[in-house]
């Protein structure tokens, strides 16, 4: 059981930082994206779901939304802070990197995270709800 739990939570943040990744390279101005705090999230959602295997081909897209929340709450306060953003578009940019060489810079990582937060926490809390999460999805989605 535990073994499976820890699958689970591998093959979770692996869709996690596919989303996040996405959302990173849509705010690079050399990037070639759609105009998106999350970029093309199909493709990473497809990506991610491939390599879930069986559980991520039975997620909705309401739950898939909510895991990548959660997962990106590492206080679990129920909002993605700075910091929170700064982590997920940090690991998964050295995650697929080559030569462990970052291609994004810091002034660009913060220029993403001040924009995602701009656009995106409507109550201007300094912080995204899950709520405005996934306004913002069905938003740049639809």
């Amino acid at each position: 059981m535990l073994k499976k739990s820890i699958a689970f939570a591998c093959s979770a943040l692996v869709l996690l930082l596919a989303v996040a990744t996405t959302s990173v390279l849509a705010n690079i101005p050399e990037t070639d994206s759609e105009h998106s705090n999350y970029g093309d999230t199909a493709k990473a959602k497809e990506f991610a779901k491939e390599h879930m295997g069986e559980k991520g081909k039975n997620l909705t897209e309401k739950e898939e939304l909510m895991m990548l929340f959660t997962l990106h709450d590492t206080n679990k306060d129920g909002h993605l802070d700075g910091i929170e953003l700064r982590a997920a578009f940090s690991d998964y940019n050295d995650q697929h990197t080559p030569n462990s060489q970052s291609t994004v810079t810091l002034q660009q990582m913060n220029d993403m995270i001040d924009h995602v937060i701009l656009e995106d926490d409507i109550n201007n809390d300094g912080r995204i709800s899950l709520e405005e999460y996934m306004i913002s999805q069905k938003y740049h989605e639809g």
